[in-house]
């Protein structure tokens, strides 16, 4: 059994097992959106269904390999699910933060008279 090398903290438990380009990918990728892994899943679906339509030679293997297309599109699903979910959860946060910061700038308004009901408006 051959051992594994040290993990480096950037990269977790599978730090050792990636080349300095992956490394550097991981790291220009994180906070990112999922887009470019979604485009990859779908290339690769593709790319199986091509290859597997032309060189499948009986029922059986055209089973399997539908088998496992139907695999790939329910991860593919959940990706997208989750895509999907991390930007709404993005931009619900904005938008609650915007309406917290233009709820104190209106109270601050309204306790000093600048509410735009007359009141604290000197008229000249």
């Amino acid at each position: 059994m051959m051992a594994k090398k040290p993990a480096g903290n950037e990269a977790g438990y599978y730090g050792g097992d990636y080349s300095k380009a992956e490394l550097a990918d991981l790291d220009h990728a994180q906070g990112k959106s999922l887009a470019e892994e979604i485009g990859m899943l779908r290339i690769m679906m593709r790319r199986f269904f091509n290859l597997t339509t032309s060189e499948a030679n009986d029922l059986k293997e055209l089973k399997n390999a539908l088998q496992l297309l139907g695999l790939s599109c329910t991860r593919l699903a959940r990706v997208i699910q989750t895509e999907n979910s991390l930007q709404g959860d993005s931009a619900d946060e904005l938008s609650e933060s915007l309406h917290r910061a233009m709820s104190a700038v209106l109270d601050e308004m309204g306790s000093a008279g600048l509410d735009g009901h007359g009141e604290g408006v000197q008229d000249g």
